[in-house]
């Protein structure tokens, strides 16, 4: 199979759409907590308020006692897919934000990092947030819930990627960077009496202009494998390979870096990828100039 005969390959660099088939990770984050959401409203006797939030909720939800409670510590990402059962907009304005924002981010750093970024900004402002609880000795009463902190980082690198894309602001098509500009001044202004995360949506807002002007990747996460592989090969030597034909070792190599260009985007490539997919692509050409 040739370069050009792949998917996930056009000239114009790899193009993923959310949809519900396994493609996109947008499938699978809108997909799950949506699931929760019905899930708590079937599994619990209803009359949600702010203090009875349903069973599902009640489990995985973050509290501040949880910062003195190590074994509960996993909350930190768990409270990221649990909405507030008494208001439906909770969970639908983070869904329409992650859902129309994340394509083109989820296109740019492709499925597995875009996955990456969403639950590292979540756990980060899950710590942050229980860090804060602690250090400020808040009464035993707050309890944390939503994918707000981990869909404004998202929103705000979709801001900071495609800042003159025009998107809608309510009915008002602005252009991205006045979007990211309100997002940044509604939090900084907001007062936490309203009952936002404001903390939090300042983490993931601060989160996502790290990971853009700093040049962040996650991708070493995924090579946990590979890292330990190399290591073996530089303590024990390499192993004995049977030869292989130049043709068949180049298509094999083109298929692992177009598949980390799928799974990381193209940002993840290294030069020497980057310079051996040059002279693929260029042999690939020649060769069907050469086919009559």
């Amino acid at each position: 199979m040739g370069i050009y005969d792949r998917e996930y390959y056009r000239d114009e660099g790899i193009r993923l759409q959310p949809d519900w088939n396994g493609r996109s990770a947008i499938s699978y984050l809108v997909i799950l907590n949506i699931a929760v959401f019905v899930a708590n409203i079937l599994l619990s006797k209803g009359g949600f308020t702010s203090q009875n939030q349903g069973i599902v909720n009640e489990l995985l939800a973050l509290r501040d006692s949880n910062a003195t409670q190590p074994w509960m510590w996993w909350r930190v990402l768990s409270y990221a897919f649990v909405h507030d059962s008494s208001q439906i907009f909770h969970l639908l304005f983070n869904m329409l934000g992650l859902y129309f924002l994340g394509r083109s981010v989820e296109d740019k750093y492709g499925k597995l990092e875009f996955l990456r970024i969403y639950l590292m900004t979540a756990i980060v402002c899950g710590s942050l947030w229980l860090v804060k609880s602690f250090a400020l000795n808040t009464p035993q009463t707050e309890i944390l819930l939503g994918a707000s902190g981990a869909v404004i980082c998202i929103e705000m690198l979709f801001v900071l990627n495609f800042p003159k894309e025009t998107v809608y602001l309510f009915v008002f098509p602005i252009p991205a960077w006045v979007l990211g500009v309100f997002l940044v001044l509604s939090n900084l202004v907001s007062s936490p009496s309203t009952g936002v995360a404001v903390d939090v949506h300042v983490v993931g807002i601060l989160f996502a202009f790290a990971y853009f002007f700093l040049g962040w990747n996650f991708g070493f996460l995924q090579d946990v494998q590979g890292t330990f592989r190399r290591t073996k090969r530089k303590l024990l030597g390499p192993k004995l390979r049977v030869h292989q034909e130049n043709g068949a070792t180049d298509d094999a190599e083109a298929d692992r870096i177009l598949q980390k260009i799928h799974e990381q985007g193209k940002d993840s490539l290294t030069s020497k990828e980057r310079k051996f997919m040059e002279k693929y692509s260029r042999r690939v050409r020649e060769r069907k100039q050469e086919i009559p």
